[in-house]
């Protein structure tokens, strides 16, 4: 088979999967405009972890995608092989052929890239669900579990609250590596994996959350309750703190239940106050997808 004929059938086998890729982002996303409003809106709360499936759910379309481009990439090489006179020779051959080896480079890249993505929101989905449903045995206790709220402009993984006070919950969803004890620590102001990483504002924006918790507006309420911030790490196992950390605690699935011996006296609520905050945050983690 001649030299020029290869390079016309991979330009063209390329240049086809990109715009049948490109026309399949298109209508994806358009799909997302046309999506009928579910019945009850106003009843039906976020689901534990409803945010980390979506961002995996928009993962794998973007794998899918890759991956139809790439399939049409190669039938349109198998259907070009039939024609065996190649459609440009000289000067345009090599103007086309680079930008399509280049497209072909970035291809890779990406498809690379959104696979490595796809793992980690993987686990972020499943760290999410596993503590949510640790967090739910609170429910005996007494207090409410709330997932995904937003208040102003942060959004709370995770809420507990109840009499005996007011947690404001930020997931790390970090994978432990193979090889490496699964042990983190609060290091003054930041958080230490064994295995050398180090998160440095992790526990400013823990803070940060429930700062605006606390400062929520809710008529009715007597005073502005003191909420207590915790970063969950689920799936590494929590050794003692070094330095002052301040109050901000690391958590993991298996100490979900001992949120509550946390808080002190002075930070637990009323039995009006409570209510109070339960009925507006039920008002905050409406699920507004459906």
């Amino acid at each position: 088979m001649p030299i020029p004929l290869i390079i016309n059938l991979f330009t063209a086998a390329v240049f086809t999967g990109a715009i049948a890729w490109e026309l399949s982002w298109l209508l994806s996303r358009a799909a997302g405009w046309l999506r009928f409003k579910g019945a009850f809106p106003e009843l039906v709360q976020n689901a534990p972890g409803a945010a980390a499936r979506r961002a995996l759910r928009g993962k794998e379309r973007d794998l899918l995608l890759l991956g139809s481009g790439a399939l049409t990439a190669i039938t349109a090489c198998l259907v070009l092989c039939l024609y065996i006179t190649p459609r440009f020779t000289g000067v345009w051959m090599w103007l086309l052929f680079v930008p399509a080896c280049l497209l072909f480079i970035a291809w890779w890249v990406f498809l690379v890239r959104d696979l490595r993505r796809w793992l980690e929101l993987r686990f972020a989905a499943r760290a999410q669900a596993a503590f949510a449903a640790a967090l739910g045995r609170l429910n005996i206790q007494g207090h409410r579990v709330f997932h995904d709220v937003a208040v102003g402009d942060i959004t709370l993984d995770h809420v507990v609250m109840g009499t005996k006070g007011m947690f404001a919950i930020r997931l790390v969803a970090r994978r432990p590596k193979r090889g490496v004890d699964p042990v983190v620590r609060i290091n003054g102001r930041s958080i230490e994996f064994q295995d050398g990483f180090a998160l440095l504002d992790t526990i400013a924006l823990a803070e940060r959350g429930a700062r605006a918790l606390a400062d929520m507006q809710v008529k009715g309420l007597s005073h502005r309750p003191h909420v207590l911030s915790v970063v969950a790490v689920p799936g590494w196992e929590i050794a003692p703190a070094q330095g002052q950390a301040g109050e901000t605690f690391l958590a993991n699935e298996k100490t979900a239940m001992l949120l509550l011996r946390v808080a002190k006296p002075a930070d637990y609520l009323m039995d009006a106050d409570a209510a109070l905050l339960q009925e507006h945050l039920s008002r905050l983690t409406l699920d507004t997808s459906l």
